[in-house]
């Protein structure tokens, strides 16, 4: 059984765990991006012309309202301006860190904002931010992490199916 196939077959706890678990190992992406820069990340928004900084904070607080199940800290509102942004291309990321941004995000609205969210598209990004060849491998580890049960089932760990 591929781990695609073992991720829809888990419940709905589960698979937020799996959710949380996958953008916890995304984080880092984000951390390591922003940690690199050697000035506040900065840009301008193409409708009026205005800088803004970029809130390095937001992804992790993101986070940890995903975890908790309430918006800790008005991440909703924190990620109206930045997620226009970056669908406007005013603000651009290198791809796993933009991956890791919208999974992390895309898990705060499933989670906190009750957003029909598919949960396919939260594990893509989440594991979009790695090589490919460790993709169906990472998936397959973390579901064995939340589900003990169907540890070893993951047969076909070289395939997402």
């Amino acid at each position: 059984m591929t781990p695609r196939e073992l991720f829809f077959q888990l419940g709905a706890d589960r698979r937020r765990q799996v959710h949380l678990s996958l953008c916890e190992d995304a984080l880092p992406t984000w951390i390591g991006f922003i940690r690199g820069e050697p000035a506040p990340l900065r840009y301008r928004d193409s409708v009026v012309g205005m800088w803004h900084h970029v809130d390095v904070e937001l992804p992790a607080d993101a986070l940890r309202s995903a975890r908790a199940g309430v918006d800790l800290a008005d991440i909703g509102s924190r990620y109206l301006e930045p997620i226009t942004a970056l669908q406007d291309d005013d603000l651009a990321f290198p791809d796993s860190v933009e991956f890791a941004y919208y999974a992390i995000y895309n898990c705060f609205c499933k989670y906190v904002r009750g957003d029909d969210i598919p949960d396919w598209l939260i594990v893509n990004q989440a594991l979009s931010v790695h090589d490919d060849s460790e993709v169906a491998s990472r998936l397959a580890r973390t579901i064995d992490d939340i589900d003990p049960i169907t540890s070893g089932n993951a047969e076909d760990v070289g395939s997402m199916g």
